[in-house]
């Protein structure tokens, strides 16, 4: 009885390490994502012809910098990376 119980419960703490390594790697790609929209709003603000669409690439750019600079905060001391 109480190997099972023992077994349960290392099953139980190995599925919790598994899902807290994902979720933490998430943390990650989610950063990245945001800071790879960023740089791609930027290149196509760099490559604007038209002042309108320059303002809104500008704009989408640093919408997406803040994303990254508050998912860069919220998840401060989370992140199993950080780069």
């Amino acid at each position: 009885v109480y190997r099972v119980n023992w077994l349960k419960a290392k099953a139980r703490y190995d599925r919790w390490s598994e899902e807290l390594k994902l979720v933490q790697h998430e943390m990650f790609w989610t950063i990245s994502w945001f800071r790879t929209q960023e740089e791609r709003w930027r290149v196509r603000a760099d490559e604007s012809i038209k002042n309108g669409n320059r303002a809104y690439a500008e704009r989408q750019a640093s919408m997406w910098a803040e994303f990254s600079a508050q998912g860069l905060k919220n998840f401060e001391g989370k992140l199993l990376i950080t780069s």
